[in-house]
């Protein structure tokens, strides 16, 4: 048996068969979306505020009895009728509000 015109396979004049790979096309199908309405919102950021208002709360009735403070009442309600909060530097009253935020915070 004869073959005739048979190259070198492998060799020079060789070339291996070049297989198209389909390009990727993107899919145009549909997109799922999600959308959290407004009143949705503001029912979970008003969830969130309660949990918050009743840890601190769970905070505050946890914190030792403090001492009597009817002496205390008593000497700032004089204080208030004397007219000596009426006019409070801008220090006081960034520390009364400090301690105020921090009083509802639940930091101190």
């Amino acid at each position: 048996m004869n073959i005739d015109k048979v190259g070198r396979v492998g060799g020079f004049g060789y070339e291996s068969k070049k297989t198209n790979t389909p390009a990727k096309t993107e899919s145009t199908g549909p997109v799922d979306t999600i959308s959290i309405s407004d009143a949705a919102k503001k029912i979970a950021s008003e969830a969130k505020l309660q949990s918050e208002v009743k840890q601190i709360a769970k905070q505050i009735v946890s914190m030792p009895p403090e001492e009597d403070r009817t002496e205390k009442i008593k000497a700032v309600k004089e204080r208030l009728k004397n007219g000596e909060y009426d006019n409070l530097s801008t220090e006081m009253l960034d520390k009364i509000s400090d301690q105020i935020a921090n009083t509802f915070l639940g930091q101190q």
